[in-house]
């Protein structure tokens, strides 16, 4: 009994890892699809090839979702931040998130 109610609760965390891992790659593909304006400046992969463009992949998320925000409140404004604010206004909470996690990710899964 003791041995089948183990096997039982490790089936239970690979399908409960399972399931996150698939939430997880959801979120991959709707932040890339969110993220298609974003690449016309920092690239398709994240890397920019235009100077004044910051490379995004493999940034933190938190920090992502704080710029995003900062551009969207106007406590950014320097350089062309006059064109994120724009992009930033166009984007819900959740599409920050998305777009976010997307980048943050960028790189340390394989592309499809």
């Amino acid at each position: 009994m003791k041995m089948h109610l183990i096997t039982l609760l490790g089936f239970s965390c690979i399908a409960l890892t399972g399931n996150a891992l698939a939430e997880e790659d959801a979120q991959f593909a709707v932040g890339q699809a969110k993220a298609k304006v974003c690449m016309t400046c920092h690239g398709e992969d994240g890397i920019s090839t235009l100077d004044p463009y910051p490379n995004l992949r493999g940034q933190k998320m938190g920090y992502l979702i704080s710029s995003l925000k900062d551009y969207k409140a106007r406590e950014r404004s320097s350089g062309l931040a006059i064109l994120m604010q724009q992009q930033a206004d166009a984007l819900s909470d959740q599409d920050i998130e998305d777009v976010s996690y997307f980048f943050s990710k960028l790189g340390q899964k394989p592309q499809q």
